[in-house]
C-alpha cells in the first residue's frame, strides 16, 4: 500500500526572493531617467523662466517615483496604496488628456 508522508509537508515555507536587488535597481533606472531629463536642459537652451519650470517638473516627477518605489517595498498593505496611487495617477491622465483635446485651440 502507499502511505503518504504527513512530516514532509508540514515543514514546507515559501520563500520569498529579496526584494531588495529590484529595488536598488529601480533605484538606478530612476536616477538614469532624471539625470538624462536634467542632462537635456544643457543640451537644449532655453529661457530662463522655462528652465526653473522644468527643473521643477523633473523634481515633481522625481519625488512621486522614489516615493512610489519605496512604498512598494514596505509590504503588503502599502503595495495596496501603490496601486492606489498608480491608478488615481492613471485616471488623472486620462481626464486631462480628454479635457486637452475638448478645450485646445487649434
Amino acid at each position: 500500500m502507499l502511505e503518504t508522508n504527513v512530516n514532509a509537508t508540514k515543514n514546507v515555507r515559501t520563500v520569498r526572493e529579496d526584494d531588495s536587488s529590484l529595488k536598488k535597481v529601480l533605484n538606478i533606472i530612476g536616477l538614469f531617467i532624471f539625470g538624462g531629463m536634467a542632462l537635456t536642459s544643457v543640451t537644449n537652451a532655453m529661457p530662463p523662466d522655462y528652465m526653473i519650470e522644468y527643473f521643477l517638473f523633473i523634481a515633481g516627477s522625481a519625488l512621486i517615483y522614489y516615493f512610489l518605489v519605496n512604498i512598494y517595498f514596505l509590504g503588503q498593505t502599502w503595495r495596496k496604496v501603490f496601486y492606489g496611487v498608480i491608478s488615481l495617477l492613471g485616471v488623472g491622465s486620462l481626464i486631462m488628456a480628454f479635457y486637452l483635446v475638448n478645450h485646445s485651440s487649434h
